[in-house]
């Protein structure tokens, strides 16, 4: 359970993980030592799962939504591709959804010749996607990683 220091000490991290537990502690109201036992408590716990420099995705190459329909339904196979995804270097984010798409990836690549390579060697060459469908990114008008609380 997270109490009210907890969530602000959250609301500062998300927004700038560089900052010094003295300057987390002024902005929270409690001492340094108190916000740094509350962070490692975060960490240990799996709250905070990770501390990263976000890149700007537009400087860096083309982001794709890319929906998966799969032709059956089984254990297996979702298992199989939900793992394949995870240890894929272009897939940024997966999630398996309730409705007719299966799954909903976030892609990364340098170009849409890049993407359309590995879209045909990694999703038509599995027997069991059915379809998938692509919309790129042309424009990321917000993008947060910050979980709402409270």
């Amino acid at each position: 359970m997270l109490d009210a220091f907890d969530q602000a000490i959250l609301a500062v991290v998300q927004a700038d993980n560089r900052l010094p537990n003295r300057e987390i502690a002024h902005r929270v109201n409690l001492s340094e030592t108190a916000v740094r036992r509350r962070l490692d408590r975060l960490r240990n716990e799996g709250v905070i799962c990770g501390d990263v420099a976000l890149l700007d995705r537009d400087a860096l190459g083309q982001t794709m939504v890319v929906s998966v329909i799969f032709a059956e339904d089984s254990v297996g196979a979702y298992a199989r591709f939900r793992e394949e995804m995870v240890a894929s270097d272009r897939v940024t984010q997966c999630y398996s959804i309730a409705g007719e798409v299966d799954f909903i990836l976030i892609v990364h690549a340098p170009d849409l010749r890049e993407f359309e390579a590995w879209a045909q060697t990694t999703l038509l060459g599995d027997p069991v996607v059915k379809r998938y469908e692509t919309s790129v990114v042309f424009t990321t008008h917000k993008f947060s990683t910050a979980v709402p609380l409270g």
